[in-house]
């Protein structure tokens, strides 16, 4: 939300610059500045609300303050498929896993790991390794 709001206190800023570096601002009498200026203030505010209430409605999907029995079932029937999704992806990791080709790959890994393994206990009788 902060990000949001520098965003738009920076383009304020920045189409402010471009205003009064426009051939019409010089042009204009100072209370003709001064209502542009309340004007470009007026609309960073109303930029800002728009922001949040973007924000909101974009994340009122989750926000269970926001129910019906409708919205209810829909968000049950979410958590259902996410759940499905995740126990999918376990299986697919694990059949992926017993391929031919990724069991050798396996085989090196657990050689690798046995190696450093050695190797660290080797260090560790000549030298205190912190923990």
């Amino acid at each position: 939300m902060r990000a949001a709001f520098m965003c738009v206190c920076v383009l304020t800023a920045l189409t402010a610059w471009r205003v009064s570096a426009a051939k019409g601002l010089p042009e204009l009498s100072e209370a003709e500045r001064k209502q542009v200026n309340e004007w470009m203030v007026e609309r960073a505010h109303t930029l800002v609300s728009v922001s949040k209430l973007e924000s909101e409605l974009e994340n009122a999907w989750a926000n269970t303050n926001y129910s019906s029995p409708e919205v209810d079932e829909l968000r049950k029937t979410y958590l259902e498929l996410q759940q499905q999704i995740l126990k999918a992806q376990q299986e697919l990791r694990k059949k992926i896993l017993e391929l031919p080709a990724l069991r050798e790959k396996r085989q090196q890994l657990e050689e690798l790991k046995g190696r450093a393994k050695e190797l660290t206990e080797k260090v560790e009788e000549k030298v205190t390794l912190p923990k």
